[in-house]
């Protein structure tokens, strides 16, 4: 895949060098992992197959968080992966955990906008109706 085709994947990051002054409150660390998620994939990171390898063996991550919301698995794996840096799982069950991950995702991460693939679609469509 090339650049531009990953960054249609992704919700705040559009191939910036640096954190746009544009992006609303408190959206610059996803930019952050949306960029360094480009990143691994065009190097072939061996790190985010590790990360999608444990997540999904960990926590089932295909089956927890809805496979139609425009993020890829790697993404996904990535945004899991920091938010247990972050938060750090500090006992209950696993199921626990990986719900209060999926509720974070979902209204901090797919809630607040759309991928540009999303967005393009959204517009081709209008585009098609007019």
């Amino acid at each position: 895949m090339t650049k531009e085709e990953l960054i249609l994947d992704c919700r705040y990051y559009n191939g910036e060098e640096e954190v746009p002054d544009s992006l609303p409150e408190g959206m610059a660390i996803f930019w952050d992992y949306e960029r360094v998620w480009t990143g691994w994939v065009l190097d072939g990171c061996d790190r985010l197959q590790k990360n999608i390898d444990y997540y999904t063996k960990e926590y089932d991550l295909p089956n927890l968080l809805p496979d139609d919301d425009g993020t890829p698995l790697g993404l996904k794996a990535l945004l899991f992966a920091r938010y247990d840096y972050w938060n750090g799982f500090m006992g209950g069950s696993k199921d626990e955990y990986a719900q209060s991950f999926k509720a974070w995702y979902l209204e901090h991460y797919v809630a607040r906008a759309r991928t540009h693939r999303q967005q393009l679609s959204q517009r081709q469509a209008g585009d098609a109706q007019t």
